[in-house]
């Protein structure tokens, strides 16, 4: 298995309509760690196994999505789907920097708390977009739809857009990328 997009498409391929509809009602009620909104229940209803994993991997990144998954496949009493997945997920190889467990209970992180000075002062967005590319937080498609945007504020805008899939590690691999293109505004903001 090349990736944990690939094992979750297969794992809910291999499901039944009914169980695929029954996996989607359990994913609307599956705790989520800190930080994570959930999946729009309209749109999540009527998708499709390649489209409901699409949407998957895009709103929690590929190695939360699979963790998702492979709770809601428990939930219906499918132990062994869920651990190889699981499984075959932890061979790939496929987990990016920014799947690391949550800390419960934690402070905002530095980008949260600095949000909209971060909009409107960050000048180098290109930057921290390519950075944040390097090490996987962002896909191509989400690298060039920040891009496309005429105004840094807009970048940064689009930028906050995807933030709510991300866990603190993705957040601390933007702050490097922050610290690495716009260090005296950091330091600036850190003295705040």
């Amino acid at each position: 298995m090349g990736s944990a997009r690939e094992a979750i498409l297969e794992a809910l391929e291999n499901l039944t309509p009914d169980e695929l509809k029954k996996f989607k009602l359990l994913l609307l009620s599956v705790p989520l760690r800190e930080g994570y909104g959930r999946l729009p229940r309209g749109p999540l209803l009527s998708m499709d196994a390649v489209d409901l994993t699409d949407k998957l991997v895009n709103f929690y990144l590929e190695g939360y999505a699979a963790e998702l998954t492979a709770v809601a496949l428990r939930n219906m009493g499918m132990q062994e789907t869920a651990e190889q997945l699981l499984s075959s997920q932890a061979g790939s190889g496929a987990v990016s920097a920014c799947n690391p467990p949550v800390q419960a209970g934690t402070a905002p992180h530095f980008v949260d708390k600095h949000r909209s000075a971060l909009i409107a002062r960050v000048a180098d967005v290109n930057g921290v977009l390519d950075a944040l590319y390097e090490h996987s937080v962002l896909r191509e498609e989400q690298y060039q739809a920040v891009r496309a945007e005429p105004t840094s504020q807009e970048r940064m805008r689009k930028l906050f857009s995807f933030a709510p899939s991300w866990n603190r590690a993705c957040k601390d691999l933007l702050l490097q990328a922050l610290r690495d293109t716009q260090p005296f505004l950091v330091a600036d903001l850190e003295s705040s």
